[in-house]
């Protein structure tokens, strides 16, 4: 099995206060120029119904998404919000807190600490201001995040210390709570956590957690990951440390000193001064007090000959029983001491499920295309692409429910053949991934997983001009606090195909329709209803969407970033800009599954979707899903490889909703067939193979 290595360096823009990943992974060139060929070739037919933006507008005009969402702020670029790990939203009952940097006006700061709450459950909400002004005073935050449950709102960031220190990527970590409650408006200065004079030094991403027993003890427990820790010469360790509260009391949080829980630089593949493979840590303990803290990594290669069913790039925990007080020490594999995934769980549940594990680039007649399986009518085979195995992505995140199940939403693209490439766009099964098991830490435990949703249309896009488009979006996670299985899934996402032309203007490049999609689960993860577009706004993006990890049966609360492209902020250079280098205004959003007006929302599509048939290929009966968003005279045809209609599966009227459809081929030949929906002007068209 070949192993992906892919280092992303993370380049710290002090002056303008951003975190950019800079090297992401390219196609490798065997197959680099053919596949994208025949996605680009196919591009403007397979999207011309998607929704179209042609040029920037600016947030300050009339924004109406979907749901109602309420501005909390601005900040002065998006940086703040990039990583799912960190938790910017938090909320207890009707009382809601955010952490977010805040716009303090153009030539202003970029890290200056902002706190909002709201005692309406998110209708109104107060704004607090530059927490950080005074102490430390050099309005440096980065990545921060929020606690709402218990008595006192907390948040918590990571402050750049560099400039005063003289090391380069050195932070440090911070906290400020109202002592006096919600709306108390007596907030503390910024106090360190843990210890001044034994913290590392860079500790830079941070996961909160809180968690409360029965008597009413609070626990909060927070990871932090060292960028570089400076007495390793320089080299990017990206071990994880845990801070755990010792008192919460009367407006006062004491924490323990670091604890390395997770030691990269011992058994994780070792990082150097230009990036590393080892991500970030999330962390989730129940109120039962049984947690886990999490990352992606690979092992350390004296580990990976000794770990021969892990080979792949996923992820590593421990277990806590006590709220944090202690994490385990052993894993049911004796040669190491942190708990994995086995690669199987994802081959059983992935490769030729919802990924092939080989596809072939064939011509029929003049058109090339990718499929999934050799029929034997093909003209040429032009090469056959070999997925050796799975990759996970950095930006993740971990839910511990009421029951001590674990659920990991994760990033999942096939590997190429040519080591240390991925290939994110090869098959609309890349994309998000869930997966969940009641006891992971058992030697017989077993997983399920589920396919959430495709982002292999976003990904085709470059992400501005980075090119990082599958390293820029991440899921984020909420479950019910009243049923333990009913899970929200929650992520930004784009679908329209356009070529970048120096003559347009530089904006334009970065309107791809990106919205903010919810999927909701009732039965902790198996099935999911029908995604929802809760944005759906042709004249902006959303982007950067974090959710509340406390949700309802029938609320979940998200904030989202929507970029103003008039405002560029991070420099005067906009050739390699991002949509995070402009001026961001923050939103809440409420999205309510069941008041009046909105009643079976999951059942009414937001907007008009085919899926891919499953199974397929396959023989000789597969399933049509499709979501129809407006009433009216809809039909789906089935067509060969020639344009020749040989079936029509239906003709007439259909209400909104969202069908499954069976197509019987009992009566076709084995080969690959497309089948159209059609209907109030609009077309979608998707490929299926029969394989007899």
């Amino acid at each position: 099995m070949k192993r992906i290595v892919i280092a992303v360096l993370l380049t710290l823009f002090f002056a303008a206060f951003a975190l950019a990943a800079v090297k992401t992974a390219e196609l490798p060139v065997n197959h680099q120029s053919r596949v994208e060929r025949v996605i680009k070739d196919k591009g403007n037919e397979i999207y011309h119904n998607a929704l179209s933006k042609t040029a920037a507008t600016s947030a300050s005009a009339v924004y109406d998404p979907e749901f109602t969402a309420v501005l909390i702020d601005s900040s002065k670029n998006g940086f703040g919000m990039v990583s799912g790990v960190t938790n910017p939203i938090s909320h207890s009952g009707n009382t809601f807190v955010m952490a977010y940097r805040q716009w303090v006006g153009i030539s202003g700061s970029a890290g200056a600490v902002g706190m909002a709450y709201s005692l309406d459950k998110g209708e109104t909400w107060t704004n607090q201001s530059n927490l950080n002004a005074t102490s430390p005073g050099i309005l440096e935050a980065r990545y921060p995040s929020a606690i709402g449950a218990g008595t006192y709102p907390f948040i918590a960031w990571s402050e750049y210390v560099g400039i005063s220190s003289g090391l380069e990527s050195d932070a440090k970590p911070l906290f400020v709570l109202d002592q006096l409650g919600f709306g108390g408006g007596y907030l503390t200065s910024p106090q360190v956590i843990g210890s001044n004079s034994t913290n590392p030094e860079g500790l830079w991403m941070g996961c909160p957690d809180y968690s409360q027993e029965a008597n009413g003890t609070g626990h909060i427990n927070m990871t932090f990951t060292t960028w570089r820790e400076f007495n390793s010469n320089d080299v990017s360790s990206h071990n994880i440390y845990l801070f755990r509260s010792t008192d919460i009391s009367f407006g006062n949080i004491t924490f323990s000193g670091a604890e390395k829980v997770l030691d990269a630089v011992t058994y994780f593949e070792e990082g150097s001064s230009s990036g590393t493979t080892t991500s970030d840590a999330l962390i989730s303990v129940n109120n039962s007090g049984t947690g886990y803290l999490a990352n992606v990594a690979y092992w350390n290669p004296t580990y990976d000959a000794l770990v021969e069913a892990n080979d792949y790039h996923t992820f590593k925990f421990r277990k806590t029983t006590d709220y944090g007080t202690t994490w385990s020490t052993s894993s049911f594999d004796s040669d190491v001491p942190y708990y994995y995934i086995p690669d199987d769980v994802f081959d059983d549940n992935i490769f030729d499920v919802y990924l092939p594990s080989q596809q072939f680039e064939v011509v029929y007649g003049v058109d090339t295309v990718i499929v999934d399986a050799l029929t034997g009518t093909e003209d040429a085979v032009l090469d056959t692409l070999n997925y050796p195995g799975l990759f996970m992505g950095y930006d993740n995140d971990m839910i511990v429910d009421a029951n001590g199940g674990v659920h990991f939403m994760c990033l999942v693209i096939p590997e190429s053949e040519q080591e240390g490439y991925i290939m994110p766009t090869v098959h609309e099964g890349c994309g998000f991934y869930h997966l969940y098991c009641a006891d992971p830490a058992s030697a017989s435990a077993e997983w399920e997983v589920s396919f959430v949703t495709s982002m292999q249309n976003t990904w085709r896009f470059t992400y501005g001009k980075s090119g990082t488009g599958w390293q820029s979006f991440f899921p984020a996670m909420a479950t019910s606090t009243e049923n333990p299985d009913i899970l929200y899934a929650v992520y930004p996402k784009g679908d329209i195909y356009k070529e970048y032309s120096a003559a347009e203007d530089d904006t334009l490049l970065y309107m791809r329709s990106y919205d903010v999609f919810v999927r909701r689960s009732l039965d902790a993860g198996a099935t999911w209803q029908t995604e929802i577009n809760v944005t759906n706004t042709p004249g902006f993006d959303e982007l950067n969407a974090h959710a509340d990890p406390d949700a309802t049966d029938d609320h979940v609360y998200i904030i989202y970033q929507v970029p103003d492209y008039s405002v560029h902020t991070v420099d005067a250079d906009t050739s390699d800009a991002v949509p995070e280098d402009y001026k961001n205004r923050i939103y809440f959003m409420d999205v309510t599954y069941d008041l009046t007006g909105i009643e079976n929302v999951a059942d009414v599509p937001a907007s008009f979707e085919l899926e891919q048939n499953y199974p397929n290929p396959f023989n000789p009966v597969t399933t049509i899903a499709f979501d129809i968003h407006e009433a009216g005279e809809y039909r789906m045809d089935v067509f060969n490889v020639l344009g020749q209609n040989i079936h029509t599966l239906f003709n007439g009227q259909k209400d909104a909703g969202r069908y499954e459809i069976e197509l019987d081929g009992s009566r076709m030949s084995s080969g690959i067939y497309f089948y159209s929906l059609t209907g109030k002007g609009l077309s979608l068209t998707k490929k299926s193979v029969l394989l007899k």
